[in-house]
């Protein structure tokens, strides 16, 4: 059988934490690449639902203490401030 070869070009970082997450699963990245395309050709399209990015974990927990009323209001942003502990006077 024939061959092709694919050359992607992608961020060190996310390379690296890729490799990471394959090597955890027993798999070599070429080895998940392939099974990913082959995916792609039984579905008939993307098998997964492509989304926009989530919020980190610290907004979720913001989010979530907001939608609990877990709220700070403050009367004015000078309140704010000086519950928060910015002397405004240095600015």
């Amino acid at each position: 059988m024939k061959t092709d070869m694919i050359t992607v070009r992608i961020n060190h970082d996310i390379k690296v934490q890729f490799a990471d997450v394959c090597e955890d699963i027993g798999l070599t990245p070429s080895q998940a690449i392939k099974l990913f395309t082959k995916a792609v050709i039984n579905y008939g399209g993307i098998p997964f639902e492509l989304k926009r990015k989530q919020p980190n974990l610290i907004t979720q927990q913001a989010m979530k203490e907001v939608d609990e009323g877990k709220l700070h209001k403050a009367n004015s942003t000078k309140d704010l401030f000086e519950t928060l502990g910015v002397d405004i006077n240095d600015a």
